[in-house]
């Protein structure tokens, strides 16, 4: 949890966030944040963390996504958005913790 912190300050944006993949044994396999990408279009960190990822250690994966506003430094809710949901259960990963602004970690879980 503590490295999907650690890696917010790798994103360029006013709101940084970053995503951790561990796999079922909790070994780490993947990460991302979110940045502008190479043709302007804002890429989610969860999207980068997956597309980085090996496929065959998705499937009941668990993610860790953080965010933080740059302007004060504080930590933001981190909630992944509709369409990252629908990529994180596509992809096999079955639970997701993401960080509240309180810097309490919340889980959802998928079937």
């Amino acid at each position: 949890m503590d490295l999907a912190i650690d890696l917010i300050d790798r994103s360029s944006c006013n709101v940084r966030v970053a995503a951790v993949i561990t796999d079922r044994t909790g070994r780490i396999f993947s990460w991302g944040w979110n940045h502008a990408g190479v043709d302007g279009l804002g890429e989610c960190a969860e999207a980068l963390a997956i597309r980085r990822a090996n496929r065959n250690r998705l499937k009941g994966s668990t993610i860790y996504v953080a965010g933080m506003r740059v302007r004060n430094g504080k930590f933001v809710p981190s909630k992944p958005c509709q369409k990252c949901q629908k990529l994180l259960e596509a992809a096999g990963i079955k639970r997701v913790f993401y960080l509240t602004s309180t810097r309490d970690w919340i889980s959802i879980e998928y079937s």
